[in-house]
């Protein structure tokens, strides 16, 4: 089969199985085997396979042993292309790309905050306060501030308890990670971040939404300066 071909007969299928979803032709939130459903499609099982497989991709389906196909709930459908955003962060970094993460995550981190302060659930508080606890213990290595931060970060995102800020926040994440790994800051540079970090968390903790969007802008606008003094 011409390879051509073959990719638009995938995407056409994958297509037909999107659409069959949202207009609930299948039974609740199972689809059929993908035996029967390539004889539906009138395609091969492995064109069937492919499509599934970017399906699976893509967070909209899983597949478990005995349980089947199933649909995942449409908050956890990937809007934004991991894939394409990983390719691209692949590439050798420049001040352009540089400057353009960080405005990306001037728009997304903020808001993050912001939302986090009126929407966290008390769990969800209680999680961010120990995430900064873990920050703020992590002062000698490197690697464990990192990850630290990280954790904190998606406390962060998560409390916000918008699926579209999530993902692309999580896109800004890989993009950190991708042009500064492990930072190795000296300490009182990362007292300062921590410092800056302890100011989003009590805004958070207190509810002010604006006070948590303002002191989050700081904190990016203080790590950007460092990230691009260390890359470009």
């Amino acid at each position: 089969m011409n390879h051509g071909y073959e990719t638009s007969l995938v995407k056409r299928v994958v297509n037909q199985v999107v659409t069959g979803i949202i207009n609930g032709d299948y039974d609740g939130d199972m689809l059929p085997p993908q035996v029967i459903l390539s004889k539906k499609l009138g395609v091969s099982r492995s064109i069937m396979r492919e499509a599934i497989s970017i399906l699976i991709s893509r967070q909209i389906l899983d597949v478990r042993p005995k349980t089947g196909t199933r649909v995942k709930p449409t908050k956890d459908w990937l809007i934004i292309d991991h894939e394409v955003a990983e390719w691209r962060l692949r590439a050798t970094p420049d001040p352009e790309y540089l400057h353009g993460l960080i405005e990306f995550r001037k728009l997304v981190d903020p808001r993050a905050a912001a939302f986090a302060a009126t929407r966290a659930s008390r769990h969800q508080r209680i999680a961010i306060a120990a995430m900064y606890q873990n920050l703020q213990q992590a002062s000698g290595d490197p690697v464990a501030r990192k990850a630290a931060e990280d954790a904190l970060q998606l406390a962060i995102i998560d409390a916000s308890g918008d699926s579209l800020l999530s993902q692309m926040g999580s896109i800004v994440r890989m993009g950190l990670k991708s042009v500064q790994p492990v930072s190795r800051m000296q300490a009182l540079a990362y007292e300062a971040r921590v410092a800056d970090y302890g100011k989003v968390v009590r805004a958070i903790e207190l509810g002010d939404a604006d006070g948590a969007k303002a002191a989050m802008m700081q904190l990016i606008s203080h790590s950007a300066d460092q990230l691009l003094a260390e890359t470009v």
